[in-house]
């Protein structure tokens, strides 16, 4: 005959709750009818078995337990919460109530309170893991992550092995930038589990975040021979790949993903990334069209767009690609407006390089890099004298980066401020010899 104990592990691997009673509390055999409901997973027919055997003995605590966990299976959870709180009035220390009760009110949405029911549970049952197993997901899945990790990995130490607790700890501490930890368990963990393919894609990921591209590559094959259900080991992979100078490895990769998934945008956009790398501009041009179609919104995909064109030389589709990169903002906004500026700085519509590279500036203040292409293109405008306003602040702003003050340099001889030159070229005599050779020389002109 089944114990109450069994019927509940049965009952509770179904549920997102991996609930047990306490060893003290394993109940006397159930009758054969609620066994055989219990058996079938005919919730309706054991909750009205267990509403007629409670007529004749309300008090009974296995069958009360029982009704709740039936409620709860058909998802009467308001139902099933009142039942579970039922029983802790009359059985405070009733472990399972306990957890029932904190399992509705996390389908309820009521998180802080099943969070204060499985902190009580763990002081009824100390010696069982589930409490703290429940914390540390709860509290991880709503991004408490500092207080999750606590739990997870006293859970873990309990139930080694336990690959859900190992991915949601996995995932807290990258989460929290501790990559080194991450990897350490997450490769364990994979090679404990050769067959998994998530265990093996979690291995990869963690690898990445900790900077060993290099060992990644293998969890990550593996991961997507064993059949991974989404693009991210094959994304990964791409990256690890090329990171170690493998491009053409990358490359095929990415081609063989986009065979398979001819509607992932992103899939076509890493080929056509990949493809610009090499050179293959007429088919990373193809790609990078098949990405934007896919996904009109795709800021990174119109800025390469916008080099592909360039390298092409066909300057107006760039800067229109530009344009779609640089309208909602972001990362891409600041890379689109300079791409734009040099394209007008090679035509030679300084007006609209020197407006681009404003706006490029505005959206990267501390960008060097920003910085000396602006100045370059005053420079070759000649309209230093206009922008001195802002050649000062570059010079406050880095007064140690050569490039930057290289460049001010120039624009500060052009227009008669010698003197500021030359204290530029003294430092620069120090930081940069071959930028004051180079100054030197236009200084001498």
């Amino acid at each position: 005959m089944t114990t109450l104990r069994a019927i509940l592990i049965l009952m509770f691997g179904f549920c997102s709750l991996p609930c047990m009673l306490p060893a003290q509390t394993t109940p006397k055999v159930m009758s054969e009818p609620v066994q055989s409901a219990l058996i079938k997973q005919d919730w309706k027919r054991a909750e009205r078995v267990l509403r007629s055997e409670l007529r004749s003995n309300p008090r009974d605590l296995d069958r009360q337990t029982l009704l709740a966990i039936c409620l709860m299976r058909q998802q009467k959870f308001d139902a099933a919460l009142r039942q579970a709180e039922l029983i802790t009035r009359s059985h405070p220390q009733a472990y399972a109530a306990h957890m029932i009760a904190a399992e509705c009110h996390m389908r309820l949405g009521q998180t802080d309170k099943a969070l204060d029911i499985f902190r009580l549970a763990r002081t009824i049952a100390p010696d069982s893991a589930e409490p703290a197993m429940a914390l540390g997901m709860i509290l991880s899945s709503t991004g408490r992550f500092d207080e999750a990790i606590t739990f997870l990995e006293e859970s873990l130490f309990r139930r080694p092995g336990n690959m859900p607790l190992t991915m949601q700890l996995v995932r807290c501490y990258l989460r929290l930038g501790r990559a080194s930890e991450a990897a350490e368990l997450a490769t364990r963990a994979a090679e404990l589990a050769p067959g998994d393919a998530n265990a093996q894609m979690m291995a990869g990921e963690a690898l990445m975040a900790s900077r060993r591209t290099e060992q990644a590559i293998d969890f990550l094959q593996q991961a997507i021979r064993l059949g991974v259900g989404s693009s991210s080991p094959h994304m990964l992979l791409t990256i690890a790949l090329q990171d170690n100078g493998r491009t053409d490895e990358a490359l095929a990769v990415a081609r063989a993903y986009v065979q398979g998934s001819q509607d992932d945008p992103q899939g076509w956009y890493n080929v056509g990334l990949l493809q610009l790398e090499k050179m293959e501009l007429d088919s990373s041009l193809r790609s990078l069209k098949k990405a934007v179609g896919l996904k009109p919104n795709y800021p990174e995909a119109y800025y390469n767009l916008g080099r592909v064109y360039d390298g092409l030389g066909f300057g107006e589709d760039a800067i229109q690609s530009y344009r779609r990169a640089a309208a909602p903002g972001g990362n891409f906004a600041a890379d689109a407006y300079l791409g734009m500026a040099l394209i007008y700085r090679k035509s030679g519509n300084f007006t609209e390089a020197i407006r681009a590279h404003s706006q490029s500036v505005s959206l990267r203040d501390t960008s060097q890099v920003m910085r000396v292409q602006r100045l370059q293109t005053c420079f070759e405008a000649d309209r230093c004298a206009d922008a001195s306003g802002f050649i000062d602040k570059d010079v406050r702003d880095f007064p140690t980066s050569p490039g930057v003050l290289f460049e001010a340099a120039r624009c500060f001889a052009r227009t008669g401020r010698r003197s500021d030159a030359e204290r530029i070229l003294t430092f620069l005599d120090k930081e940069s010899p071959a930028l004051a050779r180079d100054l030197r020389i236009f200084m001498s002109l």
